[in-house]
């Protein structure tokens, strides 16, 4: 038996923690089994395994005064470039204002936005920082 617990401060913290450990399993190269064995059976221990997600405490980092390079949503990721400012963003100013600027993209979660506005929903969470 496997046992996933992830923590957070809201369900959308939640949501975004889980979407980003779904995407990272569907991610990784399948290992090979013994003929006949799950991947349950494969390599994994009888005893239960724990994952917990921990959230760090935000940095006080000084803002770049250098703006990031433009990039286009073919060259963005959901679980490296978006969900970390989403995420930031829920953090310093609240759920509220996520989901104030989500509204302004016409969507209700950040992951049904259309991959190629996510730069500007990204610079619009900077804004907000």
């Amino acid at each position: 038996m496997i046992k996933i617990e992830v923590t957070g401060n809201s369900i959308l913290e939640l949501a975004d923690k889980l979407l980003a450990i779904g995407a990272s399993l569907q991610s990784t190269t399948p290992t090979a089994f013994p003929r006949g064995a799950t991947k349950a059976e494969g390599n994994a221990p009888k005893s239960a395994l724990v994952v917990e997600a921990i959230e760090s405490q935000p940095t006080t980092e000084e803002p770049s005064s250098t703006p990031a390079p433009a990039a286009s949503g073919s060259e963005l990721s959901f679980e490296t470039d978006v969900t970390p400012v989403v995420l930031a963003v829920v953090q310093t100013k609240g759920k509220p204002v996520v989901e104030e600027i989500l509204a302004q993209f016409g969507v209700a979660r950040a992951s049904q936005l259309d991959p190629a506005r996510w730069p500007e929903l990204v610079a619009a969470l900077q804004d907000a920082l």
